[in-house]
């Protein structure tokens, strides 16, 4: 007899006809040279062979037990195929790749830090790299033009706002944060003998909630007609000339991150977001890409919905990193980013330009297959890794039936720490080093900040510019100069507590020496803050004061009316009375 015998599957096999159905015939069939079968006569052997004796099992039940095996471990095979397939057909090996050297989208191929060209020797220095004067002069002439609009109507004149008056608006506001004094009253700060001296001594009260009131930053005339392609048109200039810089000044590290920033605001907006899971819940969002080393912000995206005339967006979290991170292609940098932004799609289209990235996926996507999954069978912080080209994707048991799954195309090995009781693998020790590089930036402005109560979305997003722009050039003066962190408690305190006198002290030199009879207090605040008038006419203002007052030599002796005023050709102390206005005495006029 010609026993008939299912042929093994290989997997690759199997998984094809797991895809394309089990249409097509079988593989093995029986054997159709005889019609009659050689088990029903009991005499027949074939030649070769010996007739079996005893316990020793007959060819056929030897032929039945194989075909029994072989079934099974095809069936095995087939289960191992159909969970590391996912619903897309993408199949995870179980094995990783061989690879001989470093992939090639591993090798970065420029130094961090910053950018050639560019020295800094005061804290000034380097905030000027951020908040050039192009964004200085726009500032200066659409609030410009705006106060004399908003003073024609009320009758009044509108004192020109000048570089130097808004560059010390602009140090006052990072002296207040600095101290920690955004929320306190403007009043308070510019009255009180409590705090510092340099808000009096800079400019009046007065002055300061005009120039906060009329704070503008694009032509309010042809704002109608920008509005019709853009929500975000009355920021949009000051904001694409700030980025600019914050790409051009610093190179950015291996691994950079990208994420999301809530901006607190209450007020009104077409893009307001509400965020649970912030603290602030509603604002302004901003999408960031950040270093993962070095607290900087490389650029950004204010979402502000969808445009006027524009189609619903799809992939939105795909999209955003996709536009960020198009200054970095062919560079080997990696993208560490969370669930909102990452899929398989991404990551291939992010390998094809040189990049690779790691992040967090969310269970319902379709090129997870069923292994991942989280089950109650896997033991807690086991591991499952799948292998597909040049991505890899692991699912970790953080604790029983909860599973953590992240994808990467920087990784490409089976490696877990086992000295840890945790057993985390590389990918996840990887992704918790660099996933916090916006919540660092976030975290630090958010320390300092110079924001102020507002109504207006635009004053937001300024205040929240200037922000970034101190931190950035507080990284970027670092790089350079690291002696400033030595021997200092708080580095970046003392960092801005010196570029916001930078820059409030030209205007207060200014104001000293153009106006004349400054009150007391101010005099005194400027003297606090160390600034002082020519070395002559202070001490022709001390001589004067420390003159003392004598008695008229002109009026009788029992009036005895003091003088301060003396003749400028005898020096006889004189009163009012018995001088000119050239302060000469009768005697000398005669």
């Amino acid at each position: 007899m010609a026993t008939w015998r299912p042929a093994r599957i290989p997997a690759e096999l199997a998984r094809d006809m797991i895809l394309n159905g089990w249409d097509e015939e079988p593989i093995g069939g029986i054997d159709s040279e005889s019609d009659i079968s050689d088990v029903e006569d009991p005499d027949y052997c074939p030649p070769g062979h010996v007739r079996p004796s005893g316990n020793q099992p007959a060819p056929a039940e030897q032929d039945q037990s194989d075909t029994e095996e072989s079934s099974e471990s095809s069936e095995e095979e087939m289960d191992i195929v159909s969970n590391r397939m996912s619903r897309k057909g993408s199949y995870w090996a179980e094995l990783p790749p061989t690879q001989a050297k470093t992939p090639s989208h591993n090798l970065l191929r420029s130094r961090s830090g910053p950018a050639p060209g560019f020295s800094t020797v005061s804290p000034i220095d380097a905030w000027k790299l951020f908040i050039t004067d192009s964004i200085l002069e726009e500032v200066l002439r659409c609030t410009n033009m705006e106060g004399r609009r908003v003073a024609t109507n009320r009758g009044k004149e509108w004192k020109k706002l000048s570089k130097e008056e808004l560059m010390a608006f602009i140090g006052l506001t990072i002296l207040a944060g600095s101290e920690k004094n955004w929320d306190v009253p403007i009043r308070v700060l510019f009255g009180s003998p409590l705090h510092n001296p340099m808000y009096k001594a800079t400019m009046s009260i007065g002055r300061f909630e005009d120039i906060r009131r009329l704070l503008r930053f694009d032509d309010k005339r042809t704002r109608a007609s920008r509005l019709e392609t853009d929500h975000m048109t009355a920021f949009r200039y000051i904001w694409d000339l700030f980025l600019v810089n914050c790409r051009q000044k610093f190179i950015p590290s291996d691994c950079v991150t990208v994420d999301e920033q809530l901006v607190p605001f209450r007020g009104r907006t077409k893009f307001l977001q509400y965020m649970p899971s912030k603290p602030a819940k509603y604002g302004i969002k901003i999408f960031w890409v950040c270093d993962a080393r070095t607290p900087y912000a490389i650029d950004g995206i204010v979402y502000t919905g969808r445009q006027p005339r524009e189609e619903v967006q799809k992939n939105l979290g795909e999209n955003t990193v996709r536009q960020l991170c198009s200054g970095f292609r062919h560079t080997g940098r990696n993208i560490t980013t969370d669930n909102f932004f990452i899929s398989v799609p991404l990551a291939e289209h992010l390998l094809e330009k040189g990049l690779t990235i790691v992040g967090t996926l969310r269970q319902n996507k379709p090129d997870i297959p069923p292994v991942m999954k989280a089950s109650k069978s896997r033991e807690v912080h086991s591991t499952e890794f799948g292998f597909n080209g040049s991505m890899t994707m692991i699912s970790y048991i953080r604790k029983k039936g909860k599973a953590v799954l992240l994808l990467s195309t920087m990784h490409h090995s089976k490696m877990v720490d086992e000295n840890s009781q945790k057993k985390k693998p590389e990918i996840i020790i990887f992704y918790n080093q660099t996933k916090g590089g916006v919540d660092t930036v976030d975290q630090m402005v958010g320390y300092y900040t110079c924001k102020r109560q507002t109504q207006r979305w635009p004053m937001v997003l300024w205040y929240n510019m200037i922000d970034i722009a101190t931190l950035n050039a507080y990284s970027f003066f670092r790089a350079q100069h690291p002696e400033i962190s030595t021997g200092i408690t708080n580095a970046r305190r003392h960092f801005l507590t010196e570029l916001s006198k930078e820059l409030v002290t030209p205007h207060i030199q200014s104001r000293l020496e153009g106006t004349p009879n400054l009150p007391t207090y101010i005099t005194e605040a400027m003297g606090r803050c160390g600034v002082t008038k020519a070395a002559n006419q202070q001490q022709e203002r001390s001589t004067e004061g420390q003159q003392k007052r004598k008695r008229c030599q002109i009026c009788p002796r029992n009036k005895d009316r003091k003088a301060t005023n003396c003749c400028w050709k005898c020096s006889t102390p004189v009163c009012n009375g018995h001088s000119q206005k050239q302060i000469v005495c009768d005697n000398c006029t005669q």
